[in-house]
């Protein structure tokens, strides 16, 4: 036997990244309910009091193998983190911990060499996922923007309109047209899901009638796209096609936003775009499409964008000159997504950005919804 050797952080994670299946499973046990997905471990998150699989996951492979998200509460980390999270241990225990699990206390001439070619082979199949994740999301990307492209951007006599006069959202009040916003007349649908009692394979091809928007980076470059699917209901107006993911997004979108307004500028037309906003500007970010619609109707000057998802709030890749953003919270009041708006304040605030909510007095109701009982309540008024 030979003395303990050194290790960099790196190559220490590199060890642990060649075996991660077997990491993940010592480190955050399967549970009932867990499931592999895409490259993707779900399980119980092992650091907190976890009741049920579905926003703690863990990356088998690709350019994020060994890094982990908890999209209940915004937290995440890599692999050495995944030991500090499961055994709550600092940063030097979390190392201790590693050289254990991998047996580097004491080793062998032979297991030293077995292990550096593990790790050469570690390395070399992560830089040939890194190339084909990054292939696969530039195709990806260009297959989204080619939809946007696609798509009518005049959206008046459309249903984009018709539908969003159905949630009080009245394009002609807007200061100018959103030009994020499209629409198609048929967008490719598709889903597939298994029969819980005879295991078939259903799936669900169709084209159907889209609001598209464009979603962007911190660049300006799309990188996704987001569909709402509509459709005519029983009463004869537009509205949201009666699917269980009604709303979709091509690519991947985290860190982006879909760029609803620039708000106004000093000589009454547009402002400068985001990238070239003045130091000290102040950005109003929500989660859905419609809400910042909504924002836009009661706050015309602001510089709008819709982050697509909670959990992306807390990612919106800002230029540095923007210095206030205004948050607004569709008030939902379950655990989950109380923790990602708190993930999201926090996130910006750790920018050095100062941080606004708007939030409803009332329970459950967001922007929309408020703007649809305040002009609800006025038109009775007014009878």
């Amino acid at each position: 036997m030979i003395a303990r050797q050194t290790y960099s952080l790196d190559e220490i994670k590199a060890m642990l990244h060649a075996q991660i299946e077997t990491v993940a499973h010592h480190y955050a046990r399967p549970a009932s309910g867990s499931y592999t997905d895409k490259g993707l471990y779900f399980t119980l998150n092992p650091g907190r009091a976890d009741r049920s699989v579905g926003s703690f996951c863990i990356h088998l492979s690709g350019p994020k193998i060994g890094r982990w998200n908890d999209y209940a509460t915004g937290d995440f980390g890599d692999v050495l983190d995944l030991i500090g999270l499961s055994l709550g241990l600092n940063a030097s225990d979390q190392v201790r911990e590693a050289r254990a699990f991998l047996g580097l206390e004491v080793e062998t001439p032979e297991i030293r060499v077995a292990r550096a070619k593990a790790i050469e082979r570690a390395k070399l199949q992560r830089q040939a996922s890194e190339r084909e994740q990054a292939a696969e999301a530039e195709r990806r990307a260009k297959q989204a923007e080619g939809l946007y492209l696609s798509a009518e951007p005049d959206l008046f006599g459309t249903p984009v309109q018709y539908y969003l006069a159905a949630r009080r959202i009245a394009l002609g009040e807007l200061a100018h047209p959103p030009g994020a916003l499209r629409y198609h007349a048929a967008v490719g649908y598709h889903r597939e899901e298994t029969d819980p009692e005879t295991g078939e394979v259903i799936t669900t091809r169709m084209r159907l009638p889209a609001m598209v928007a464009s979603i962007v980076n911190g660049k300006g470059r799309i990188v996704a796209c987001h569909r709402t699917y509509l459709a005519i209901g029983a009463s004869g107006i537009w509205g949201k096609a009666n699917l269980p993911d009604v709303k979709k997004v091509l690519g991947d979108y985290r860190g982006g936003s879909i760029r609803l307004s620039s708000g106004i500028g000093s000589r009454g037309g547009k402002a400068v775009p985001l990238a070239q906003c003045p130091p000290g500007s102040r950005v109003v970010i929500g989660e859905g499409i419609e809400t910042c619609l909504s924002a836009m109707l009661c706050w015309p000057a602001e510089r709008v964008l819709a982050a697509v998802s909670l959990a992306n709030m807390a990612a919106v890749e800002l230029p540095r000159n923007v210095a206030e953003v205004v948050l607004l919270s569709d008030n939902d009041t379950h655990p989950q997504a109380l923790a990602q708006f708190q993930a999201a304040v926090d996130a910006h605030a750790k920018a050095g950005r100062t941080v606004r909510v708007w939030r409803s007095d009332r329970e459950g109701e967001d922007l929309n919804d408020a703007l649809k009982r305040l002009r609800a309540e006025r038109q009775e008024g007014a009878a």
